[in-house]
């Protein structure tokens, strides 16, 4: 009687040589196809994350713009209040900035004087070793004080291609803006800021604030007091 083991047919038959190599081959081709997936995956997080960080700080100077802005302070009678736009380029390029006064954050009321205001600075400064610049916001929180000890500089952005501050009185929009002569603020004030990404990618970012009008004249008696509810309308 022929013995069962000898049959091709057995169960304890085991894989060919061929057969491992080929579940080796689809083995390695599936480990290939996870790792280019787990690879774009992490790309792809990557750049979500480093996109929202990116808006995120948007937001912030966005909020810090029409914020200091809504607050402009121009008083004629008062040579410490001014609102003053400069445009400037440099290699093609806009580089402006804007000097002006706005109402302290730490102000405590309407009434408060106004050696309580603050100046402020938005300019840009050249990136050492690169053709970008730095966007950098300046408070002076004396602005009796001529020393350097009362402006407090912050960079809020690098990377920056240009910046380009525009002005609207009324009826036209203009590169410039000098209180000096106009005696007034304008209507309008709009920021065009172009920043390079990581791939080297431009991205253009604006944000445009209407400025409440609200020059004020010195009060009688030669003080110069802040009077109800001026600086705090805005849109």
């Amino acid at each position: 009687m022929p013995d069962p083991s000898d049959s091709p047919e057995s169960s304890d038959a085991g894989f060919t040589l061929m057969e491992v190599l080929v579940a080796f081959g689809i083995l390695s081709v599936i480990l290939g196809l996870l790792f280019v997936a787990i690879h774009q995956t992490e790309r792809t997080i990557t750049s979500v994350e480093s996109g929202s960080r990116f808006e995120r700080k948007m937001e912030i100077i966005r909020y810090l713009l029409r914020e200091e802005l809504l607050g402009a302070y121009l008083n004629p009678n008062d040579p410490l209040t001014t609102f003053i736009g400069f445009p400037n380029r440099e290699k093609d390029r806009d580089t402006d900035s804007l000097l002006f006064t706005t109402l302290a954050q730490t102000r405590l009321s309407q009434s408060s004087p106004v050696s309580h205001l603050e100046g402020i600075q938005y300019l840009l400064f050249k990136s050492p070793g690169s053709d970008l610049f730095t966007l950098v916001h300046e408070q002076n929180t004396n602005l009796l004080s001529y020393g350097t000890q009362a402006v407090i500089p912050e960079k809020l952005l690098g990377h920056v291609w240009s910046l380009r501050i525009r002005y609207f009185d009324g009826m036209l929009w203009t590169d410039r803006w000098n209180s000096v002569q106009s005696h007034s603020l304008p209507l309008l004030t709009r920021f065009d800021i172009v920043v390079v990404d990581g791939k080297g990618e431009k991205r253009i970012f604006f944000e445009e604030v209407q400025i409440p009008q609200t020059t004020l004249n010195q009060n009688q008696g030669g003080g110069n007091e802040i009077p109800e509810g001026s600086g705090s309308t805005g849109n």
